[in-house]
């Protein structure tokens, strides 16, 4: 989408909320946690009237969140003061500013260069991959290059395939808009793959479209977390704003009864806007978290809890109350912007003292090669002093608690650390001048990604950083035939994640459900459950990927191939020991029908073509026992698998029954 000339993204393009905790966009949520839809604007104009007409949109709107992609030329282009200062009123007014770039066959170096640009010359909160690919191989291009966007503290990505992409995209950046073309996407072209993640996953740009509709803009709004719809039209549909913005703004802005909404900012004490503060809002059981700036919908009158941390080098100092706690109850009667004032936290020159060996480590697990550092290789390294905390701010349990640690924008592990003995805990050792990006993984899944910087002239005091639990996720699996509706029952169920490793076990009852199970959530783009169901021994089937979201309950509707009844005649044809067929004519054979346990369930007598037929049959696991009924004796079994592929079998007589030797069976012939 370049500003000078249009290039229709679908022809060449093609892992998180994504749900990941990474530092996120600045987002508004309801009073129970829901993302309320908002616009990505491609503000592709150069500052001046349709800038301001944003703006004003904004301060019309403030519930509304807003993300204005600019594009200077392509890219960041040549340094420019009017930017500078669009950039800065866009996001005085609360409106997020990411910059293009252009990736199609263009290098990493050269991206990661126009990254920096965005950085140093205006300040935007995060970077629009357009040209992105949709194609299995490059999903590792695109994570690089929003690690590396992280790493720089612009903290929010957006990728532009264009059209649908693969499930394996998504978390390598924080949005996909997965429509950009001329009319509106269907509804139904968002139902597919994509409900498996949450909506903030999604987004849609659509030009040539003549009007709004407040009916698909409701659909779409469960759907995807922004959208953007134009009037305007090819060569190139994004240097104007459309005329109806200020109608589908407020379709976007339906407030329930009695909603308000607040907006919760963060500010250095001489009033530098903070982006990145961790949130946390709770409302009796109910809570929601993200980053500021955080806004939420509220119930007028009710009370709510605001808790704000701390990070790296930014201490909270008062809010604009002036009360000082970093937890803070309010009661909204109408809408409301509540700002916390942040203070750096005080360091003693390097040169006034020098700090001890450290003697003591609580860290109990860390894969690297460490001895404490001399007096004169202190000034060298930096430690962070760690807390792991739940979303409601309570300080969490460490077991099975885990650590990848990496060094600036490199995609290999600068340090593993397996376990961890206590809470609050340190990291030692840390070369300075180097950002790290922490890496919090919970039993195997990855729950938190946060970014440190060690300034080499602040190396004294260990940087205070807090690490981030997310409530479980919940599953039940529902299993059926492959009608879809006919329970499954019985049968076992195992939960493994993407590393094989076996979580969960249950049996499913007579309505094909397990119990529900509270796992860890997935919040990486590798991070997914698998769901194994085996009927008996022989039979299973494999659901995946299965995501959980953190503190939400889903039910999962597992479709296995079996049939419920398997409607063909199952036959099996008896034969005897030279492997001809028994008959009816010859012989009073009949075949027993058992369950895997040895319970008798049907019996068939052979017929004149040496078959034994059954019907109705359930699939899963049987025996098929030869008898002589005239006698009693056993003559041989056969155990199979019914599963509705195969309805036809054979059973061979043995030379003696079962359970006899040769010895009692000539005995028995003599007499």
């Amino acid at each position: 989408m370049s500003r000078d000339l249009y290039k229709k993204t679908s022809i060449l393009a093609s892992i998180v909320l994504v749900f990941v905790i990474c530092g996120s966009l600045g987002s508004l949520q309801n009073a129970y946690g829901l993302p309320k839809t908002g616009m990505i604007v491609p503000l592709y104009s150069y500052p001046g009237n349709d800038w301001n007409t944003l703006v004003q949109e904004k301060q019309n709107h403030p519930s509304v969140p807003i993300v204005a992609i600019i594009n200077p030329d392509s890219g960041p282009g040549t340094r420019d003061t009017n930017y500078l200062y669009g950039v800065q009123k866009l996001q005085s007014s609360g409106i997020q500013v990411i910059g293009y770039i252009y990736t199609a066959n263009i290098g990493y170096n050269e991206i990661t260069s126009y990254i920096n640009d965005y950085k140093d010359w205006y300040h935007v909160n995060g970077i629009f991959f357009d040209q992105m690919s949709n194609v299995k191989g490059n999903e590792t291009f695109y994570a690089s290059l929003t690690n590396y966007s992280k790493s720089v503290g612009l903290n929010f990505t957006v990728g532009n395939p264009g059209i649908d992409t693969l499930p394996s995209y998504i978390g390598t950046v924080n949005n996909l808009v997965i429509y950009d073309n001329p009319n509106l996407p269907t509804v139904s072209s968002f139902e597919g793959w994509h409900k498996n993640f949450t909506k903030s996953n999604f987004s849609f740009i659509a030009y040539n479209v003549n009007a709004t509709n407040k009916t698909y803009v409701e659909n779409m709004s469960r759907l995807v977390q922004y959208m953007f719809v134009s009037n305007s039209t090819l060569p190139n549909p994004f240097n104007s704003l459309p005329g109806y913005l200020d109608t589908l703004m407020s379709l976007l802005d339906v407030p329930q009864n009695n909603t308000v909404f607040v907006t919760v900012n963060a500010s250095t004490t001489k009033g530098t806007p903070l982006t990145g503060l961790w949130t946390v809002v709770t409302f009796g059981k109910n809570s929601s978290s993200g980053f500021t700036p955080f806004t939420f919908s509220a119930i007028s009158g009710n009370n709510y809890t605001v808790t704000l941390s701390n990070f790296g080098n930014y201490t909270l100092d008062h809010w604009d109350d002036l009360t000082k706690s970093n937890t803070r109850t309010i009661t909204p009667a109408g809408n409301l912007t509540l700002t916390a004032f942040y203070g750096t936290n005080h360091t003693i020159p390097v040169n006034q003292t020098s700090l001890p060996v450290m003697k003591k480590h609580v860290l109990s697990n860390q894969s690297y090669v460490y001895s404490a550092p001399k007096s004169s290789q202190v000034s060298h390294t930096g430690s962070i002093h760690a807390t792991i905390s739940y979303a409601t701010g309570d300080r969490a349990y460490s077991y099975g608690v885990s650590l990848k640690i990496y060094q600036d924008s490199s995609q290999s592990i600068y340090r593993n650390i397996d376990s961890i003995s206590g809470n609050p805990f340190e990291i030692d050792s840390l070369p300075l001048g180097h950002t790290y990006k922490i890496e919090v993984y919970a039993n195997g899944m990855c729950a938190d990604i946060e970014y440190v910087r060690l300034d080499p002239s602040k190396n004294l005091a260990p940087k205070d950083l807090t690490l981030h639990l997310s409530p479980p996720g919940g599953m039940r699996p529902n299993v059926f035939y492959n009608d879809g509706v006919t329970p499954v029952a019985n049968a076992i169920v195992y939960i493994k994640d993407q590393d094989n490793k076996t979580w969960a076990m249950d049996f499913t009852d007579i309505h094909g459900q397990t119990l529900r199970f509270w796992l860890e959530p997935t919040i990486m783009n590798n991070d997914h459950y698998t769901i194994d169901v085996k009927i008996g021994q022989h039979m299973s089937s494999s659901y995946w990927p299965v995501f959980l979201y953190p503190g939400v309950a889903r039910e999962v509707s597992i479709v296995t191939p079996w049939p419920p009844m398997v409607d063909s005649l199952v036959t099996v044809k008896a034969y005897d020991e030279q492997s001809k067929l028994l008959s009816a004519k010859n012989s009073s054979f009949s075949v027993d029908l058992l369950d895997n346990n040895g319970n008798l369930l049907s019996e068939s007598k052979i017929n004149y073509h040496g078959e034994a037929n059954f019907s109705n049959l359930k699939v899963g696991d049987y025996v098929f026992r030869l008898v002589d009924p005239s006698n009693g004796n056993k003559w041989s079994e056969s155990k199979v698998t019914i599963d509705g592929t195969k309805t036809s079998f054979s059973i061979f007589k043995d030379h003696v029954p079962i359970g006899m030797s040769s010895n009692q069976t000539s005995g028995t012939n003599q007499n």
